[in-house]
């Protein structure tokens, strides 16, 4: 005899979205009915871990962790898009009178490009970091942290967007989807569920610092 699957994560009691993989509440990975919307009412047998042997001796990064990183890493994006657009402030107040351009225009301008340059640095950077090598921002880097995927794998360049991207939404909620990792199983914030991520912490003596990789 079968009944139908109860819609409820079983490790802390709220109700899971159909078909969805992930809590969003704890992060816990959901397990899978034998048979679409189905459950058999015969005792299962217990899964055989399944674990990848790479994550064994990492431990999730805390809430805390990620903040200081993600402080380090604004911080170097901010400076970093300052430095750009005191260039073109300069370049404007030197030839923005000879090519017509007034000076109310060149500060409108020197702002939208600080905009532009914080937006599009701030992509790239954290794509390019966290699908490299590295699999890390310079701010996860220095304190050890690294992310990957729920097997231990390197996540790509896509994968690396959309998380970025998906942080807008944890922001735009309170920043309660960034808090989400303080608490989550997995020590998941909101914007790493969707695109099935985690941020390990990494032993300093297997060399995972700023000056071995």
């Amino acid at each position: 005899m079968e009944m139908v699957l109860n819609q409820v994560c079983s490790t802390c009691g709220n109700v899971r979205l159909p078909d969805g993989r992930f809590c969003l509440f704890c992060g816990d990975l959901l397990s899978e009915p034998t048979s679409r919307g189905l459950v058999s009412s015969q005792p299962a047998k217990p899964p055989a871990s399944s674990a990848p042997t790479e994550l064994a001796p990492f431990a999730y990064a805390g809430f805390w962790l990620r903040v200081w990183a993600g402080a380090i890493d604004v911080t170097l994006e901010v400076g970093g898009a300052l430095v750009l657009t005191f260039a073109i402030d300069l370049v404007l107040r030197r030839f923005g009178r000879l090519l017509g351009i007034s000076p109310f225009v060149s500060k409108v301008a020197t702002g939208m490009a600080f905009i532009l340059i914080l937006s599009v640095g701030g992509w790239l950077y954290s794509a390019f970091t966290e699908s490299s090598s590295w699999r890390a921002t310079i701010g996860k880097r220095a304190l050890g942290l690294r992310v990957v995927t729920a097997e231990g794998d390197r996540i790509g360049f896509g994968q690396a967007t959309v998380r970025h991207f998906m942080k807008f939404l944890s922001l735009f909620f309170l920043t309660i989807g960034f808090m989400m990792a303080g608490w989550t199983k997995r020590r998941q914030a909101l914007h790493d569920i969707p695109t099935d991520c985690l941020v390990i912490r990494v032993p300093r003596e297997r060399g995972f610092s700023l000056l071995r990789g």
